[in-house]
């Protein structure tokens, strides 16, 4: 009788053990592959007008460290509103864009300009599930008489958006944190 048990109880031991060291904690956490950005676009489109398009382009298809990149400026109307959406693009043509829209909780492409020479307003279109910004949809408008400078474009992968200030929540800083996926300077010029 005893052997029955003795040989129930290692069989119940040997079964915990299998199943405790198939669930190790030392499995590694998969891993979110980093990914490869070959091109940013940013689509200024007149909102009295849809027909006016203005694109911009930033585009590495070689990575970082190869050969510079390609970029393409361009000239915004002085007064007009704009819809400005950004596409991102990753080897073979892969869509990106589509990626920071589904993570968006984690995302949040960050604008650096100057409010006296290139927009008056800016406003994001798109929010997160917490209503904090994302940026692949914006809504911007010129400064009224002719200008231009740096547009800088930033997508920041986990930024910490509660520390974004309210009244511009565009601008970025460092104690936001998280990890530059790209930072994109454009030339602006406002006619």
């Amino acid at each position: 009788m005893k052997m029955k048990s003795l040989n129930k109880l290692s069989m119940f031991v040997l079964a915990g053990s299998l199943f405790l060291g198939a669930c190790k904690k030392d499995d590694p956490e998969p891993v979110n592959e980093v990914e490869v950005i070959t091109k940013v676009t940013a689509t200024f489109t007149n909102t009295a007008n849809s027909s006016e398009v203005v694109t911009f382009t930033y585009e590495d298809t070689d990575g970082v460290g190869g050969n510079a990149p390609v970029i393409t400026n361009g000239i915004l109307k002085k007064g007009t509103t704009y819809n400005l959406s950004i596409t991102v693009t990753g080897e073979d043509n892969e869509d990106i864009t589509a990626e920071i829209a589904e993570e968006k909780d984690e995302h949040q492409i960050y604008f650096g300009f100057s409010q006296s020479n290139v927009f008056s307003s800016f406003e994001y279109s798109d929010k997160d599930s917490k209503n904090q910004p994302v940026g692949l949809s914006t809504r911007v408008t010129t400064i009224n008489n002719s200008g231009g400078g740096d547009l800088q474009l930033i997508l920041v992968h986990e930024p910490n958006k509660s520390l974004n200030v309210a009244s511009s929540p565009w601008i970025y800083s460092p104690n936001i944190g998280g990890e530059q996926d790209f930072n994109i300077t454009f030339n602006t010029t406002i006619q």
